[in-house]
């Protein structure tokens, strides 16, 4: 028996990374209470997992479902890939989690949100916070996601002290083979810029019983091959450019 198993409801259980951390969670002695839109998408059984139906978008679904567990873990997210998409989903359901978790003092929350996400006191990067946030993400239909996490973040840093949430934020996550490395908590953003479903179910797992992440939302990814930085160096280069760019229209008006 483990004595530190735990029951956790994990809200996008039957999406790539919940299909991959459900049966870890099983494997690890856990309980899950798996919240899900369609039933029949949950490819497993297990004595020790519960499913539920529900949507995310009902306030009562989701503080009823709180009840009684030790834990939350959210993997859910807006629509990828969706232009006309433009944010919305992701707080009201922070919220919920956060009131259900009062009402039912539950404490644990782990979050999964993206790279992209700007945590609070974060240093400025040009190749982060204009190319990807301002420009890729609109062209790949990804700004609304964008704008969920963000706002889910800032809604955690600002008014949950009384949780002790942990944010996940990987980069793109991809349904590749085991690369035989390990996901880690970094300190800037990953690079390469994608992980594994599978590698970050793991990562993931890990977290939930790592103190040290408590209140905090570390990059995660696998760990950087070298010295150099691309995304560091590219946002440096950028940012000059641009710096140049705009002294030559400058001095072209003047």
């Amino acid at each position: 028996m483990n004595i530190n198993a735990r029951h956790y409801v994990v809200f996008g259980a039957t999406g790539n990374t919940g299909q991959e951390l459900v049966p870890l969670l099983l494997k690890a002695g856990h309980s899950v209470r798996a919240f899900v839109r369609s039933p029949a998408k949950v490819r497993f059984t297990h004595q020790r997992l519960e499913v539920i139906k529900g949507d995310i978008t009902d306030t009562m679904d989701v503080r009823n479902a709180i009840k009684g567990t030790d834990g939350v873990i959210s993997l859910v997210g807006g629509p990828l890939h969706d232009k006309s998409y433009q944010g919305g989903l992701l707080l009201p359901f922070i919220k919920a989690v956060h009131r259900g978790m009062q009402e039912h003092k539950v404490k644990q929350l782990l979050l999964q949100s993206g790279a992209a996400a700007i945590a609070k006191d974060e240093g400025f990067n040009f190749f982060k916070n204009i190319i990807i946030d301002k420009i890729v993400s609109r062209l790949n239909g990804e700004h609304g996601v964008h704008i969920d996490n963000n706002l889910a973040l800032k809604y955690l840093e600002n008014e949950a002290d009384d949780v002790d949430w942990i944010v996940t934020r990987p980069p793109v996550l991809v349904d590749q083979p085991n690369t035989g490395k390990e996901v880690i908590a970094l300190e800037k953003l990953p690079w390469p810029p994608v992980s594994s479903f599978r590698d970050q179910a793991i990562y993931s797992l890990a977290a939930l019983s790592n103190n040290d992440l408590i209140k905090t939302s570390k990059y995660c990814g696998y760990p950087l091959a070298s010295k150099i930085h691309p995304p560091s160096i590219a946002g440096y280069v950028l940012f000059g450019l641009t710096l140049i760019m705009c002294g030559l229209f400058y001095l072209g008006l003047g």
